[in-house]
């Protein structure tokens, strides 16, 4: 009888326990990462299975991403609803909906409001707000605990964009890079038998192939320094500057590498007024006739407007596939005369909500959605063009098989040749050139926004280089000096 009386007492005070802790309906205030997370699983297998507390219940995980709704073969909703349809066919206890077309701007209202996505797609650079806000969960823990055959994968420069102070707030998803886009046969014509090597080189050879009509009226440009803007992103990174001193406090870290990349872009200019007579208000009006034209049968490269131009690698799909027989190439931007070659890196992420019900869930789910192989299934992208994944695997099939199956499906011989070739260059790029990303720190936003601002300035000649060097260091030094920079380092496992 006495035994029976504890055991009833014991059995009170459970359910009393129960009946007093937390309902987890009642937050309003985003929470703090650590406030919301919970311990990682611990397993040294690919796929974490969710705690076995959760019986036969199903958890509804949430996934947003930033395409169409189209689920025509080819279109990037199809390949995610068919993930979907795989995972929760093999996790009978997680239960993954897909949404699309949501951007970071409904994911953040989303958040703010309390509500859905679990996980959502977002841009690198929101990441160092969306944390010291609460929006995102700390996912340090979980890649921490994760296999090191899933963390090994990515191609390391790239989960810079993932880290923030120490922390991974994102996961990788893209990668992607800017490159010079060459018309060989007008360099040719022009006494060029290769693309320049350093910017003393390609500001002579923008001076050679740039030409004149006879009016004196531009014909066409060797280059076009910000068409279709200044690009903050990859002009520092392929100048070799460093915006953030190692002390993570002093920006930047060389006033004088700035200035160089203000001075270098500026001389361009020069040498069209120089030499041709064109300012820089001539030189922008030809830039807004021929800008709207990029990546079309019009686009300026084609139709020799341009000698040369940068964009995006993605150009490289559309050039092949609009002119397989115009002789064009691609590059990367020239050597800064005396420094390294570089490579801008950029690409999308994806995020765990910190007001997630179900993280452990939730980080099963972007687990296998960010692994090697679905890197792979995905990499053979939109109509069927190939899409660059941030995975070595990924890449390595991209260079590969995978190349030769996209190459083998386009209509003509001449664009499958031109898209193959394309395909192992830039895997070549993104697995073998140092990649380099603007800084994450807090004040990322602003710092770009003023780069942006004060290098219009310098090119239309109301500010000398150093002076607009000197005016984003009395914009951003406060800042820097109120949230120091941790800066990435990367550690295989």
């Amino acid at each position: 009888m006495k035994k029976l009386i504890a055991l009833l007492l014991a059995v009170v005070m459970v359910l009393g326990l129960v009946a007093c802790g937390p309902s987890g309906n009642n937050q309003t205030d985003p929470p703090k990462a650590s406030d919301k997370q919970t311990d990682p699983p611990k397993t040294t297998d690919k796929q974490t299975e969710p705690p076995a507390s959760s019986g036969s219940e199903v958890v509804e995980v949430t996934v947003w991403h930033q395409f169409g709704e189209s689920t025509e073969n080819g279109a990037p909703h199809m390949y995610y609803t068919q993930w979907a349809e795989k995972f929760n066919a093999e996790h009978p206890n997680i239960h993954v909906t897909v949404v699309p077309a949501k951007s970071a701007t409904d994911a953040q209202t989303a958040i703010a409001g309390g509500s859905t996505p679990d996980i959502f797609m977002n841009q690198w650079n929101n990441a160092p707000t969306w944390a010291e806000s609460g929006a995102l969960l700390d996912l340090t823990p979980y890649y921490d605990a994760a296999p090191a055959e899933w963390f090994n994968d990515f191609v390391p420069s790239v989960l810079a964009l993932c880290n923030f102070n120490g922390k991974y707030y994102s996961v990788p998803n893209s990668i992607t890079t800017t490159v010079m886009f060459y018309r060989d046969d007008i360099l040719a014509d022009c006494g060029w038998d290769h693309h320049p090597t350093n910017t003393d080189e390609l500001l002579q050879c923008i001076k050679d192939t740039t030409l004149a009509n006879e009016d004196g009226s531009i014909a066409r440009l060797g280059l076009l320094p910000n068409m279709p803007w200044f690009d903050t992103v990859m002009m520092p990174a392929v100048f070799n500057t460093q915006w953030i001193a190692d002390d993570g406090v002093t920006v930047p870290a060389d006033k004088e590498a700035v200035a160089y990349m203000f001075e270098w872009i500026q001389s361009v200019y020069k040498l069209y007024e120089d030499e041709f007579g064109w300012d820089y208000l001539t030189i922008q009006d030809f830039a807004s006739t021929v800008s709207g034209n990029r990546a079309t049968a019009s686009d300026p490269v084609l139709t020799g407007e341009l000698a040369m131009r940068w964009n995006s690698e993605n150009l490289a799909g559309t050039l092949a596939k609009l002119a397989p027989d115009v002789d064009w190439s691609m590059g990367l931007f020239p050597n800064v005369t005396g420094g390294t070659e570089m490579a801008m890196l950029g690409g999308n992420v994806w995020e765990i909500n910190a007001r997630t019900e179900h993280p452990d869930e939730a980080w099963i789910a972007l687990q296998s959605l960010t692994s090697p192989e679905t890197a792979v299934e995905f990499a053979l992208g939109e109509n069927n063009n190939g899409s660059f994944y941030a995975h070595k695997q990924a890449l390595a099939a991209l260079a590969g098989d995978l190349g030769e199956q996209i190459a083998a499906a386009k209509e003509t011989p001449e664009e499958g040749a031109r898209v193959k070739e394309n395909l192992e260059y830039l895997c070549d790029v993104f697995a073998n050139v140092p990649l380099q990303n603007f800084p994450t720190c807090s004040y990322v936003d602003e710092y770009l926004a003023a780069v942006g601002k004060y290098s219009e300035l310098v090119f239309d000649g109301t500010m000398t280089p150093m002076e607009a060097v000197e005016a984003i260091i009395a914009d951003i030094q406060p800042l820097a000096e109120e949230n120091p920079y941790i800066p990435f380092e990367y550690h295989e496992k």
